[in-house]
């Protein structure tokens, strides 16, 4: 990731996009998945804020190994935990945990 030319090397716009869609839809995938397999309460609250943590730098790894997207994986993980925590409380203090 220190390789790149740029912080956000994909552009602003796809950081945005990729940003959103990992701690906006993941939770909510998560949500919805987690109530059909059953799970209700404190264990579904908890799994919903699991889903907002970041990700490692693992999936980008395998981008790069692969050439696959490493720009956008490489902007996601940095970003990514840069805003994992005031996300991941205000997903707490939402859920009520």
């Amino acid at each position: 990731m220190a390789l790149q030319p740029k912080l956000i090397a994909c552009g602003k716009r796809v950081a945005t996009f990729s940003m959103a869609v990992r701690f906006l839809t993941g939770p909510a995938v998560i949500a919805a998945t987690s109530i059909a397999c059953g799970l209700r309460g404190v264990l579904l609250n908890v799994a919903i804020v699991q889903a907002a943590l970041p990700q490692g730098f693992v999936p980008f790894v395998f981008a790069k190994e692969y050439n696959v997207h490493a720009d956008i994986l490489s902007t996601a993980v940095i970003f990514g935990m840069l805003i994992a925590l005031p996300i991941t409380i205000l997903y707490y203090i939402l859920l009520g945990l």
